[in-house]
């Protein structure tokens, strides 16, 4: 290598120095620019918050003053209220004191008055209780003389006449018009006198006139009723033989002897089976007589059942009865049902015991005497023991 080409070499890594030193001087120039702008930016923020802190501590300072003006102003409302108070209370206990004595003085105007309308009361009570002695003695006088006789009429048709019924009705008639009156004093004789017509309610009346129905309804199915077999046979026979003698009437005596006196010789003889059955031999017609004795039995029955005599009537049904065995068909269903119902018609008691209702009576006349002999209370005088 020449020394051109050396200078030329040192010439060039001379100008490269003074290059990268001209760079250098450049950078370092835009780094404290840099720096100084940062510097700048961060004094500004500082300055800032400087700013912001202090506007914040104006305005906490303005809100605490105004808490402390706003608790003076409600304390001086409270303490104003407070005396005001203190005003009303003081007013109120005047104003009490004032009306207490006022009415103190209204009590005593109000006591006298009081005083005044008892005595006007009183008076007026004694007149009223004269009044009502007067109207009590005319009304409830008739209303218990009327009791009186319908008690009256109830023992006489128990005791005379034993009909259950009407002695009943007389009797809860009382009761209503007991009821009617309201008075209190006279409980004990209603509670008799329901007593007695429960005693009268429990007597097992008898249907009387269904009993008579029946049985007269039964003298009419009479004749419908089956006889036996036998008793047909047997009058049968009787028939047969009437007919023999009306056909023998036109033979010649001489025929006609020897048929007569075997016929008088049958008729002295009979002969029967030991332990058998009694029955009488029926003549031509006789179911007819058989009917009619039934019905008279039956009607027989039907007039002890409407005079009430019990010993008859089992009397009748144990004869009827006899007499259905005997000489009907006790397997037809029309001899059955009849046979039956008398079964439950013997054990009926046509008298049954009547119970003593005098007690309500009784009660009632002794009610009626010890009112006439202790004076009349009125509503007024009632009012009075209440208020007492």
């Amino acid at each position: 290598m020449s020394d051109e080409d050396n200078q030329l070499a040192s010439e060039d890594q001379a100008e490269d120095k003074k290059i990268s030193m001209e760079e250098g001087k450049s950078e370092n120039k835009a780094e404290n620019q840099r720096d100084n702008a940062d510097d700048e930016e961060s004094e500004q923020i500082a300055s800032d918050k400087r700013k912001n802190k202090s506007a914040y501590c104006r305005l906490f300072g303005f809100i605490v003053l105004v808490l402390i003006c706003a608790l003076i102003g409600g304390g001086y409302h409270l303490w104003n209220e407070l005396q005001q108070t203190k005003v009303d209370l003081a007013e109120v206990t005047n104003n009490g004191q004032a009306q207490t004595g006022l009415m103190a003085g209204n009590i005593a105007v109000l006591e006298d008055a009081i005083k005044q309308l008892e005595l006007k009361q009183i008076e007026q009570s004694e007149a009223l209780a004269s009044l009502y002695k007067d109207k009590r003695g005319n009304n409830e006088d008739w209303a218990l003389a009327e009791v009186e006789y319908l008690l009256i009429i109830a023992m006489h048709r128990l005791l005379l006449e034993e009909d259950v019924a009407t002695a009943l009705a007389a009797m809860e008639a009382a009761d209503l018009r007991l009821r009617n009156l309201g008075n209190p004093g006279l409980l004990p004789v209603r509670q008799q006198l329901a007593s007695d017509i429960n005693q009268l309610r429990s007597v097992n009346l008898v249907d009387i006139t269904g009993l008579a129905i029946y049985l007269a309804d039964l003298v009419e199915l009479s004749d419908d009723l089956l006889l036996k077999s036998s008793v047909l046979s047997v009058e049968t026979e009787h028939a047969l033989s009437s007919e023999a003698n009306y056909a023998d009437v036109e033979d010649p005596f001489w025929k006609k002897l020897p048929r007569l006196l075997w016929q008088e010789i049958k008729s002295l003889v009979v002969i029967k089976r030991s332990g058998e059955v009694k029955q009488a031999l029926l003549l031509p017609g006789e179911e007819y007589f058989l009917t009619q004795n039934l019905k008279l039995e039956l009607e027989s029955a039907r007039q002890s059942v409407l005079r009430l005599d019990s010993e008859n009537l089992r009397a009748s049904i144990d004869f009827i009865q006899f007499w259905l065995r005997q000489y009907f068909d006790t397997s037809d269903s029309s001899v059955v049902n009849v046979m039956e119902t008398l079964d439950k018609m013997r054990s009926v008691e046509l008298k049954p015991a009547l119970p003593d209702i005098s007690s309500s009576l009784e009660s009632l006349r002794a009610y009626v005497h010890e009112a006439a002999s202790t004076p009349t209370i009125g509503p007024a005088d009632v009012d009075e023991i209440q208020y007492q």
